[in-house]
């Protein structure tokens, strides 16, 4: 029924739920995959506290060029979520994809899902309080963004 799963994932017991639950739904349809989602904030080089936490490290000033630290930053990060995504996966053979993106999560989740590859966005919900709080604000502003289904996971 779905081919294109988009599951965004931040390490969380929620996320990690979406994601069984991605799965599940992925092995009922042969040719289904999942692409997993995680948005990281890029960590502010000229930061005070990045800075001195360099320099204690005894790094000094960093003066590798942005672009160079950005893509490092990235790779590590989508390493240790497809390392904790194959947890997750045990014996699947749901074909499983890890992407990163930088900006405001609810942001790069509906861009990603703008791009027309996706039918379907599995996503966990925090559950604070009332209906933006019920569904956090991020699945909230997630739901209100795209123009597929959005299964919020609990």
């Amino acid at each position: 029924m779905y081919k294109s799963i988009l599951v965004p994932y931040d390490k969380s017991e929620h996320a990690k739920h979406a994601m069984r639950h991605a799965l599940d739904i992925a092995a009922a349809s042969p040719d289904s995959s999942i692409t997993v989602i995680y948005v990281a904030e890029l960590p502010e080089l000229e930061d005070p506290t990045f800075v001195v936490a360099a320099q204690m490290a005894g790094l000094g000033h960093a003066n590798h060029d942005s672009v160079t630290m950005q893509k490092e930053f990235y790779n590590e990060a989508k390493k240790k979520i497809a390392a904790d995504v194959q947890e997750l996966l045990g014996d699947s053979d749901v074909p499983v994809t890890v992407t990163t993106a930088s900006g405001r999560p609810q942001d790069a989740i509906a861009s990603a899902a703008a791009s027309g590859d996706y039918d379907l966005i599995v996503m966990g919900c925090r559950g604070l309080g009332a209906l933006r709080g019920a569904l956090g604000s991020v699945s909230f502003a997630v739901l209100r963004s795209v123009d597929i289904p959005v299964l919020a996971v609990k």
